[in-house]
């Protein structure tokens, strides 16, 4: 593509493969349907995962609110399974076109996350993939929303990435598969793709180092 020396990748459902719905399916089973509404609710009314993602909320203090959102107690192992549960995992291949498009263009990496999910990634890369250097061997910077305290699609976020990396707008392009991340980054003059399920994501890497 003309011009185009960025790449910024979203994370989760474009590089790392997620079940988002399974945290939910877990609490359903532990709690039942009506505590886990009456629980669900009591969080979103304290605004608790939007906290936590900003860091606005500490690990610890995140586990015992959830912990105590519904009684009886859920246990902390209870608390991290069901949190966790979303992960499925990231295609070996990828690691191979990531480290073909940073020849070629300054490759970043920004994601809505938390400290939880983030500490989760690090095992499983290390552990799975044999990758302990996954954020420095694969991008020139990872923004992490609880580490940068912002998160999409707040246009803050997308200007600090650009003014902390030094990037024009007009040379990046930004993927997400959440249109409305998109359509923020989009707002700020990045260029957007939308990452929907039926473009397969090595395809999409590869068509980056044919262009």
């Amino acid at each position: 593509m003309s011009g185009l020396q960025n790449l910024i990748f979203d994370f989760g459902n474009v590089l790392f493969h997620l079940d988002l719905g399974a945290t939910e399916r877990q609490l359903r089973r532990l709690l039942g349907d009506d505590r886990f509404e009456a629980a669900r609710a009591k969080l979103r009314a304290a605004d608790v995962f939007n906290r936590y993602e900003t860091g606005a909320l500490s690990t610890e203090v995140f586990i015992e609110v959830l912990r105590r959102s519904s009684e009886p107690a859920l246990t902390e192992a209870e608390v991290l399974e069901a949190w966790n549960a979303i992960f499925i995992g990231m295609p070996s291949e990828y690691f191979d076109l990531l480290e073909r498009l940073r020849e070629r263009y300054r490759v970043f990496l920004l994601s809505n996350i938390n400290d939880l999910h983030a500490r989760w990634i690090d095992r499983y890369m290390a552990e799975e993939h044999q990758r302990h250097d996954f954020r420095e061997r694969y991008f020139d910077a990872v923004y992490y929303s609880h580490e940068v305290g912002l998160r999409k699609p707040d246009e803050r976020i997308y200007a600090y990435v650009l003014q902390d990396a030094g990037l024009k707008p007009e040379e990046t392009i930004f993927i997400d598969d959440l249109e409305a991340n998109v359509r923020a980054a989009e707002a700020l003059g990045i260029r957007g793709i939308v990452k929907t399920p039926d473009i397969d994501t090595a395809q999409l890497m590869r068509s980056f180092l044919t262009s």
